[in-house]
């Protein structure tokens, strides 16, 4: 009953949050984004709508919170369509990702959705394509999602567009089961808004729930195992976010206050609860832009974010010393984190519809690690950087 109430409790404030959002976002920019832009609606009857993602991202991460690691590869995703009529569509079609260095395929996943769009409003059921993060901050959920076959959701979708508000709310059922399987079912609700009271002048709401639990599937008493129990977490935030008016640049300060809770029988969140603030100023320029932020955190944990915002370690602990394994940041926290980052990215069109894009990141770690829990020193003043590098095409054919 517990948990009844928690979910209907969040799932008011997710109802609650959905109705506004402008169409215009800044600080949840990343290279590997791609904005939606739907121009399939175009084609009579039946055609194809093509997608191709290269990209390569190296993460150079000393700190104690994140692994350093390189991702490579591609993303081809074809979609045959058809346009009943043009308000209605039906999706069909393959998503493939293969990682560079492998002689396999990594994933192959058949693709099927409905879209229907009637003027300010648009509805999809099946797959979700959502390449730009639906608009989500960083802390929030990481680009690198955007990498991997976790890009392409699966649920129920809802949006609504106009002249200065635009909502989406989101269900991404991420793990199905059958009786007696022994995982648990997982799915995360999800809405981005923002209330445009000026052209500069904006109010951001960003909202996730995640619930992981299941009635058919094994339970146990024991705590310990993988699908025990049910657990519920959310994370929230409340933004402001002003546009200066320039010529010929676009200049946006925005500050974010974020909130998160879990279940107390929840292991993967050291906290139950903790909140953090998200602050930064992005500058764009033609088809270069640079972001500067600051990022304080107090026991505040993402369900989907950049791990560099977490405030626990999600290192791997694959190294073994005379055959013992290593643990030493199995249970490693800070409580309170503090960077500064920053952001350059720029993007430049080859050919019609292929783009290529470059992005750096730094973060320079501003608070102290625990030496306690048997880190060798303390991360402070620790500088990581990553690079990465895409191309990316996207083309509607019409048979």
């Amino acid at each position: 009953m517990k948990s009844l109430k928690y979910i209907g409790h969040q799932l008011s404030l997710l109802i609650v949050s959905v109705f506004a959002l402008s169409p215009f976002t800044y600080a949840q920019n990343s290279v590997f984004y791609v904005p939606e832009g739907d121009n399939s609606f175009h084609i009579q009857d039946v055609g194809l709508e093509l997608n191709h993602l290269s990209f390569i991202k190296n993460n150079e991460y000393f700190n104690d919170i994140s692994d350093g690691l390189t991702l490579l590869g591609s993303q081809v995703h074809p979609e045959f369509i058809y346009n009943p009529s043009n308000q209605a569509q039906f999706r069909s079609g393959l998503f493939l990702l293969k990682y560079f260095g492998e002689e396999s395929l990594d994933k192959v996943i058949p693709t099927f959705s409905f879209k229907y769009v009637n003027e300010k409003h648009h509805f999809t059921i099946g797959n979700l394509y959502a390449r730009d993060n639906h608009r989500l901050i960083e802390p929030l959920m990481g680009s690198e999602k955007l990498l991997s076959s976790e890009v392409l959701e699966s649920g129920i979708a809802y949006q609504y567009t106009s002249r200065n508000v635009r909502s989406e709310l989101w269900l991404d059922w991420e793990n199905y089961i059958r009786k007696q399987d022994n995982e648990r079912e997982v799915f995360t609700f999800g809405s981005v808004s923002r209330l445009a009271l000026l052209d500069q002048l904006s109010f951001p709401i960003q909202f996730l729930m995640q619930h992981k639990g299941g009635q058919i599937n094994n339970r146990y008493n024991s705590d310990t195992e993988s699908s025990a129990g049910t657990q519920n977490a959310f994370n929230a935030s409340l933004g402001i976010e002003y546009k200066f008016n320039t010529l010929r640049n676009d200049i946006v300060l925005s500050y974010y206050y974020l909130y998160h809770q879990a279940e107390s029988n929840s292991p993967e969140y050291p906290f139950e609860s903790g909140d953090a603030h998200y602050l930064t100023l992005d500058y764009k320029r033609k088809d270069l832009s640079f972001l500067l932020g600051y990022y304080r955190a107090d026991q505040f944990v993402s369900i989907k974010g950049n791990e560099m915002f977490q405030t626990h370690s999600l290192k791997t602990n694959i190294n073994h010393w005379n055959g013992v394994l290593d643990q030493t940041y199995a249970e490693l926290t800070e409580p309170y984190r503090e960077l500064v980052f920053t952001k350059l990215f720029y993007e430049k069109f080859l050919a019609p519809k292929v783009k290529l894009g470059f992005q750096w990141e730094g973060f320079l770690q501003l608070n102290d690690s625990d030496l306690s829990l048997g880190t060798v020193k303390s991360k402070k003043h620790q500088f990581d950087h990553s690079i990465g590098v895409y191309l990316i095409f996207n083309d509607v054919f019409n048979f």
